[in-house]
């Protein structure tokens, strides 16, 4: 048996065989590819084969099928082959590689996208959905921007919350100017329009402490006068009349009223009384935006209340934000409805009817009230001193230096006796 190599067709191996071989299938022994063994190129050319011959004898045992040295390297493998040289190892291609790394930086680049966009969505939603609070933005805050205009009330309302005002102050202090011009020519035909101005003061106190001052420019006479208690007694002393004890004060406010043309002394019912609603003096009350209405006074935003008050119209500014009174305005001119004026008794009468001839109006604005400020009770006493001249004098009843009688408390009922004094009544005894 003569010995010859061959190459295995795929992987180049170089196998060596015996001429038994040819023509047998085998298994490469490196890369397991089914070849067939060629015929041995050095064995002699077989004889023709005859019909009926018998089969080639079996392949003897001490035959051996073995690998030739290659230049090829492989792995050894576990066959009964022999190879006679390192196998043959092909060139790895790292495209794969390549491919794997660029579809892996891709994927990591979506994933990073992907949970951005995630992270996005769901702020989104928390903030439109579950979040309610908004962002806090700093913001320099205008400490010129006046504040939001308080709102709209009904008139009772309004009153309700000027008596509760009143009512719970411990002290109160005002300063004012009234002006009044009123035509008294129904009376007196020809005279001229009756022109003053006048100054007033106001403070009053608990239990029973007050001080009312006014001073006023009647004509070409000057007119001053002035109510107080100091804790001692009440007092009114006015024009040549030195102060006089009242019997309250009640009796002392009814007096200052008639003396003067002073309308705060509402403001005083306010303070004092249990019963302090304007609501008891004045009917009818509503509120009112005429064309000719300022709402504003002495820069405070006013409710305006128009009501009636002994048939003449009675207007006030109440502040909107302290509900303390800012200006208070009488009408004259109004006509007693006909029921009330049967029912009353002729003195009262006569002095309705000249009321109701008279016309114009007294106009008491206030500046700056001050409340709940410490007042000592000594404080409220007036320094009045009656105004004397020789006129006064003589129209007092007295002479030589005489002092003029006390004046008199006003009874209900009680006329005025000049157009001046008409000007002064503002509203009717009680």
């Amino acid at each position: 048996m003569s010995e010859f190599k061959f190459s295995c067709p795929n992987c180049q191996q170089n196998i060596s065989a015996t001429s038994d071989y040819s023509g047998v299938q085998i298994n490469c022994p490196v890369c397991k590819t089914p070849i067939i063994v060629p015929a041995d190129p050095n064995a002699p050319a077989p004889a023709p084969a005859h019909a009926g011959a018998p089969p080639p004898p079996p392949v003897p045992a001490q035959t051996r099928l073995s690998k030739a040295p290659s230049t090829t390297s492989h792995a050894a493998t576990g066959t009964a082959f022999v190879s006679h040289g390192p196998p043959v190892r092909k060139k790895k291609s790292h495209t794969g590689l390549y491919v794997g790394l660029g579809v892996g930086a891709f994927c990591l680049l979506g994933a990073v996208i992907f949970w951005h966009s995630l992270f996005d969505l769901g702020h989104t939603f928390y903030a439109k959905y579950i979040h309610t609070e908004p962002a806090v933005k700093l913001e320099t805050v205008d400490t010129n921007v006046p504040p939001p205009p308080p709102p709209e009330l009904a008139t009772d309302e309004i009153l309700q919350n000027v008596r509760d005002k009143y009512k719970g102050l411990t002290t109160y202090s005002v300063k004012g100017q009234a002006i009044a011009a009123i035509d008294i020519s129904a009376i007196r035909p020809g005279a001229a329009i009756q022109n003053s101005a006048q100054a007033v003061s106001l403070e009053l106190g608990r239990t029973n402490l007050y001080r009312l001052e006014w001073q006023t420019t009647a004509t070409s006479q000057p007119y001053k006068g002035a109510a107080w208690s100091a804790g001692k007694g009440d007092f009114v002393g006015y024009g040549p009349y030195p102060a006089t004890k009242m019997r309250n004060r009640e009796t002392a406010l009814k007096t200052a009223s008639t003396a003067s043309d002073a309308l705060c002394i509402g403001l005083a019912h306010l303070f004092y009384d249990d019963t302090n609603s304007l609501a008891m003096f004045v009917e009818a009350f509503a509120k009112t935006n005429g064309p000719n209405v300022t709402p504003k006074i002495n820069g405070h935003d006013c409710y305006v209340l128009d009501g009636q008050l002994d048939a003449h119209d009675l207007v006030i500014w109440v502040d909107k934000g302290t509900f303390l009174i800012q200006q208070i305005q009488f009408i004259f001119g109004g006509k007693l409805d006909d029921a009330k004026f049967k029912d009353m008794r002729p003195a009262d009468k006569a002095q309705y009817t000249q009321w109701s001839k008279l016309k114009g109006s007294i106009t008491e604005t206030y500046q700056n009230p001050e409340v709940d400020k410490t007042i000592a009770a000594a404080s409220f006493a007036s320094e009045f001193s009656p105004l004397m001249t020789a006129a006064d004098t003589a129209a007092a009843g007295g002479g030589g230096g005489q002092q003029p009688a006390r004046p008199r408390q006003q009874m209900r009922g009680a006329v005025p006796t000049s157009p001046t004094e008409l000007t002064r009544r503002v509203r009717p005894n009680q």
